[in-house]
């Protein structure tokens, strides 16, 4: 039974590669509808080729002039490995259709700079906290006196390195899908409008109540209904 569970699963990771490969040959045959059929079915079952998916997909739906699903897709990849050739694409859907939150920043050199940096930054903060290990391990060994603090301080340490590593994760993106979307005050439809979102806007968004999501765009705070936007990341 599991061998034929094993062999069953190694028959479909083939199909599956067959079809990435037809959607290849058809996209470049220029037959882009085709193609994105396939891509969008392999979207999720795909996660090591994801990104890769995502830049055609963003490419065909630019050819189709669907400038929504190409701001979603491109902006799907930028959640997770930031690039200043898709910031400078994402700042000119911006600007056409008259969207706020997409011009490039300060934070977004930064974002830059955490992926294309980030192993050798995450092991060089890995080192530091080995040889503080290393030192009081040693410490221990030859019965010195340590103190509580220095213990401390390598767990807040660790701690750190925990949140550099997952600094994207808690970002988390959205990008509203309806003409109209209403920022409230507080999680009601009879809260006062805080401000008017319209399709494409890119909103940060932290946790949900009942059918509300607390979200943040500009420095300005409010809910937003949870239909209205589809996550990015």
């Amino acid at each position: 039974m599991i061998f034929s569970f094993g062999f069953g699963q190694r028959a479909y990771s083939q199909i599956d590669r067959n079809q990435l490969a037809l959607a290849d040959s058809l996209f470049k045959a220029n037959r882009l509808l085709r193609a994105e059929k396939i891509y969008v079915s392999h979207l999720k079952t795909k996660p090591r080729d994801s990104e890769n998916i995502k830049l055609k997909l963003a490419y065909i739906a630019k050819a189709k002039n669907d400038w929504l699903k190409e701001l979603y897709y491109l902006s799907s990849i930028q959640a997770t490995n930031a690039r200043p050739e898709i910031s400078k694409r994402l700042e000119e859907i911006g600007e056409k259709q008259g969207l706020n939150g997409f011009k490039m920043s300060l934070w977004d050199q930064i974002y830059w700079l955490y992926f294309k940096f980030f192993p050798f930054l995450l092991g060089f903060l890995l080192l530091i906290a080995l040889y503080g290990a290393g030192i009081l391990t040693y410490s221990v060994f030859q019965k010195k006196v340590i103190r509580s603090s220095q213990f401390t301080y390598l767990i807040l340490y660790i701690a750190f390195i925990g949140l550099f590593a997952n600094f994207p994760g808690f970002l988390n993106y959205g990008i509203i899908t309806k003409d109209k979307s209403y920022m409230r005050d507080f999680p009601s439809s009879a809260a006062p409008v805080e401000r008017l979102l319209k399709k494409g806007n890119r909103i940060n968004y932290w946790f949900t109540r009942d059918i509300w999501v607390y979200s943040l765009i500009e420095s300005q705070q409010g809910y937003v209904k949870e239909d209205d936007f589809l996550p990015i990341n």
